[in-house]
């Protein structure tokens, strides 16, 4: 009996009790009343044993969907330069991607001979390819600072847009495969940086960064220069698949429209590896997807880069990139298949009226020989003189040749 009380009816006694509670609209638990002991209860079903005529599903209790919190996902924007410069206190900082890459030991030489920026190195000795080059000369009391990666980004630190000009005009005789200009205009990344008074260490808050006054942050401004210039990256090659994909929009119109798609093969193939390439620099060149192996073993830094990375929404583009890439690819291995369906059947039309030539010339032979074998006959029922047959015969020789 003991047992049968535990296993059976305390639960369905239980069970029976929390239908005895509905929601409100205001998310609170209202009891119902004479739920337990209403007439339509039996005891056979609180014991567990199915009634055959009250034992039907009840619909659920429908939620006021105005109840429900939602959850909204912060999207980056963009930065404004003129509401950025209008904070005071606040110095502005600049990330242009230009190429996808840099010869930096050009730049080093260039620099040198300008005298205008002194070229130096990080104190970390793991990171390299990057050059660091400060003002020589001053104006004010904040120096000037830009970080080049030979990945082909640059970003500034206190810089105006005029000096940044120059700057990169200055860097475009080094660039490998550079980018188209108005690309690098719009695709360029701004932030503000500031001193924070009894700061402790370096952080980020919403477009700006906070740098602890009278310390060394030079390496927390590599960290996150590297993270706008991963940004900075990843908005030239989405503009480039934007480019690419808008060329392909005409085909998938006339395919629409027409049913049919005039494309070359060479074309297709084109595409087809520009697309490909662009998947490589994104998924292989590139350290996107994953942490630098420099911040593994700096857990502050990699802190910071891990956020500001977070705050440029780096992996959901992405991965938004390569899915977008995805669909292009499918796209032109159609067109691919397309225009070789085209050329195959080219080839077999080719073949058709080749064969079709040599049917006229087996048919052309077939009468020339009747026509002789018909005039051989002739003279053999017709008696001509010598030199007449000797004519004939000439001339079939030469219309047999």
């Amino acid at each position: 009996m003991a047992v049968f009380l535990s296993r059976i009816a305390f639960p369905a006694i239980r069970g029976a009790a929390s239908k005895s509670f509905v929601l409100s609209s205001a998310h609170e638990l209202v009891p119902v009343k004479n739920a337990f002991f209403s007439p339509k209860t039996s005891v056979l079903s609180l014991i567990g044993v199915r009634n055959s005529t009250s034992d039907t599903i009840q619909p659920t209790i429908p939620l006021d969907n105005k109840s429900i919190p939602l959850i909204k996902k912060t999207m980056y924007k963009k930065a404004v330069l003129e509401d950025l410069t209008k904070k005071e206190g606040h110095y502005l900082t600049f990330a242009y991607a230009t190429a996808n890459a840099y010869d930096l030991k050009g730049i080093r030489e260039g620099l040198l001979h300008q005298k205008l920026y002194e070229p130096g190195t990080l104190s970390a000795q793991e990171v390299g390819d990057v050059i660091v080059a400060n003002a020589v000369y001053s104006v004010g009391e904040e120096p000037r600072q830009f970080i080049i990666f030979r990945e082909g980004a640059v970003v500034f630190w206190n810089c105006t847009e005029i000096e940044a000009s120059n700057v990169l005009d200055f860097i475009k005789r080094y660039e490998i495969e550079g980018y188209p200009r108005d690309v690098i205009a719009r695709e360029r990344e701004v932030m503000t940086y500031v001193y924070q008074q009894n700061a402790k260490k370096c952080s980020l808050q919403e477009s700006c960064f906070v740098l602890v006054p009278d310390g060394d942050n030079s390496m927390e401004r590599y960290t996150f220069s590297h993270a706008m210039a991963q940004s900075a990256r990843l908005g030239a090659w989405e503009a480039r698949l934007e480019a690419l994909a808008s060329s392909l929009r005409s085909h998938t119109a006339l395919m629409e429209r027409e049913g049919a798609a005039h494309v070359e093969k060479k074309e297709v193939v084109r595409k087809l590896g520009e697309l490909f390439s662009l998947r490589h620099r994104l998924n292989v060149d590139s350290d996107l997807l994953d942490t630098p192996d420099f911040y593994w073993e700096e857990e502050r830094l990699e802190r910071l880069y891990s956020n500001t990375v977070a705050y440029f929404t780096i992996p959901r583009r992405t991965r938004v990139l390569n899915e977008r890439i995805s669909h292009c690819a499918e796209l032109l291995e159609l067109l691919s298949s397309w225009a070789a369906d085209r050329h195959h059947v080219r080839l077999e039309w080719m073949i058709i009226a080749l064969i079709l030539i040599e049917v006229c010339f087996e048919l052309l032979h077939a009468a020339e020989r009747s026509l002789r074998v018909t005039v051989q006959h002739g003279f053999e029922r017709t008696h001509f003189p010598h030199d007449v047959e000797d004519s004939l015969f000439q001339e079939l020789s030469i219309i047999d040749t």
